[in-house]
């Protein structure tokens, strides 16, 4: 038996505080990548009807989060767009907070809608690598506000 060969290390999977698993590519196909792009405007219209939640608020958050950051990395022409679009998310908050109800006045309503369809562009004119690495960003300054938060 040879002496000169290296031990193999055991495995050892990350568990850091704040790693999430998520797959080098994202596989999905038409049907799913519809899905996400519906399913906010979906929410964006329970807004609109006032049958909206705090599950509606988070997808409409985390959904222009994401389209956030790929403005700033891919897309700086259409970072004014997002931003509006958050604004107009983050008074939705701040209205809730003080009335209990979730709820959009018509040009918070256009800004978000507006943003969601940004988005959905972006969406389209990116690799999946580019799409998971601002979903790793998103969940990265996510994280670090809920430590900063706590």
């Amino acid at each position: 038996m040879a002496t000169n060969k290296k031990p193999k290390k055991k495995y050892k999977p990350k568990t850091a505080p704040g790693f999430f698993q998520i797959p080098s590519v994202i596989r999905y196909g038409s049907k799913e990548e519809l899905n996400l792009q519906m399913v906010p405007h979906d929410e964006l219209e329970k807004l609109r009807t006032g049958d909206a939640d705090e599950f509606t608020f988070n997808t409409l958050a985390f959904r222009l989060n994401w389209g956030y950051v790929m403005a700033g990395d891919l897309f700086p022409d259409v970072l004014d767009v997002m931003e509006s679009g958050l604004a107009a998310v983050r008074s939705v908050r701040v209205r809730n907070e003080a009335t209990q109800r979730w709820g959009a006045a018509g040009d918070e309503f256009f800004a978000i809608g507006d943003a969601l369809n940004m988005t959905d562009e972006m969406q389209k004119k990116t690799t999946r690598k580019e799409q998971l690495d601002a979903i790793r960003k998103t969940m990265s300054v996510n994280e670090y506000k809920r430590k900063m938060q706590a």
